[in-house]
């Protein structure tokens, strides 16, 4: 049920820029501008998230995840009746803003039923969800824009959310023995618990009071640059750079949705096995800032090479979010992990709101392949970030996951 209610958010909150052609055409935008727009939603996630992970610690996560469903479709509808790009900005934020703790509130439940031994997998299928939806809005939504329009393709992802509102109430259940309407499994059966899930009784402090939980938002912080730069760039760079059709570029970066869904799992068990959610991470950012500075050095050098580096980038931008998701709650402690997941999403929110606008800006002035160098940088700097963590985390606490 957190799979499939995070896919219909994922469409709402990251389809934009898979109909950015059409969205450029219906406002009379250019690249950057319309990149800008697609930034929107994720200005809307900023706004609220860290409000919604309050109301999910303390109402649970079925009430919040069958909210944010229904005010998210009902946002979406408003599109058809906004005027102008302003107004279809406006109504852009305001998805962003009711579809955010989706992802908070599956993941806390997923959390509640899972031993921390098996979190990892358990979350990297979680996390399935982002690249599941991601790629069903690459596959459909270009060709639906394509014939009908903008605003069409966008009454998809709605479609999908009221659908699973009924779906939600009925079926997105705590573990029986959970305590109270947001509390920890009380899983008898594993033992002896952890420090992450000792964690699961009433937090004295704030995790918040301690650089440890700073260290891992500001990873993916970092991480969400190139994610976002991919993500919201890739479509219009292969239809303006390659020649590509819409939907053929679209189904190419659907394509990739499969094995990245597949490596958030694998993953995940990875990470299981090493007792560590962030030496994979570590390992994925070198790869990421490796291969965006071969894509950006293919368009001088070795053009034909450009598109297979593409398809790489992308999968590899959308392989940490299930690590780092799981080790800013790990960290905080499960009495604290609604909140954690969704500053962990704001933070991210962040990054996904500024990413478009910076990299217009290089657009601009440098043009499109210099956006791959950019974001080569921000992985390089997350790669350094992880690696200082791992070794302070090796330092202090010794027996600790890092």
């Amino acid at each position: 049920m957190a799979v499939v209610s995070q896919v219909a958010s994922v469409g709402a909150l990251f389809g934009v820029p898979f109909v950015l052609p059409e969205l450029r055409e219906a406002y009379g935008l250019s690249t950057a501008q319309a990149g800008t727009l697609a930034g929107l939603p994720a200005l809307g996630l900023l706004m609220t998230l860290f409000g919604w992970g309050v109301v999910i610690d303390r109402y649970g996560e079925r009430f919040t995840m069958a909210s944010s469903l229904a005010l998210t479709a009902a946002c979406l509808c408003l599109l058809g009746t906004a005027d102008g790009v302003i107004g279809a900005g406006a109504v852009l934020v305001c998805v962003g803003a009711s579809g955010g703790p989706v992802n908070a509130a599956g993941g806390r439940l997923v959390m509640t039923w899972f031993h921390e031994r098996q979190r990892g997998l358990a979350m990297g299928i979680r996390q399935m969800a982002q690249p599941m939806g991601i790629g069903g809005a690459a596959a459909v939504m270009p060709l639906v824009a394509e014939r009908w329009g903008f605003v069409a393709a966008m009454t998809l992802p709605a479609t999908l959310a009221v659908v699973m509102v009924p779906l939600v109430l009925v079926f997105a259940r705590p573990p029986r023995g959970a305590a109270g309407a947001g509390g920890a499994a009380d899983d008898r059966r594993e033992a002896p618990r952890s420090q992450a899930d000792s964690a699961a009784a009433p937090a004295a402090h704030s995790p918040y009071r301690h650089a440890a939980i700073w260290r891992v938002h500001g990873v993916s912080m970092l991480l969400g640059v190139p994610q976002a730069s991919l993500m919201t760039y890739s479509l219009v760079y292969l239809v303006d750079q390659h020649g590509w059709s819409a939907p053929a570029a679209g189904a190419a970066i659907a394509a990739v949705q499969v094995p990245g869904a597949l490596n958030r799992m694998f993953l995940g068990v990875l990470s299981d096995r090493l007792g560590s959610r962030l030496r994979p991470v570590r390992v994925i950012a070198v790869l990421a800032a490796t291969t965006l500075v071969l894509l950006t050095l293919s368009a001088a050098v070795a053009p034909a090479a450009s598109v297979p580096l593409l398809l790489i980038c992308l999968l590899l931008a959308m392989s940490h979010n299930g690590l780092t998701f799981t080790a800013a709650a790990e960290t905080a402690g499960m009495a604290w992990a609604g909140r954690a997941m969704a500053a962990q999403n704001s933070l991210q929110a962040v990054s996904n709101t500024l990413t478009p606008v910076l990299m217009g800006l290089v657009i601009t002035w440098f043009g499109i392949d210099a956006v791959y160098a950019a974001a080569a940088a921000f992985s390089t700097a997350a790669a350094a970030v992880v690696s200082a963590d791992i070794r302070r985390r090796r330092g202090t606490k010794p027996t600790a996951r890092v």
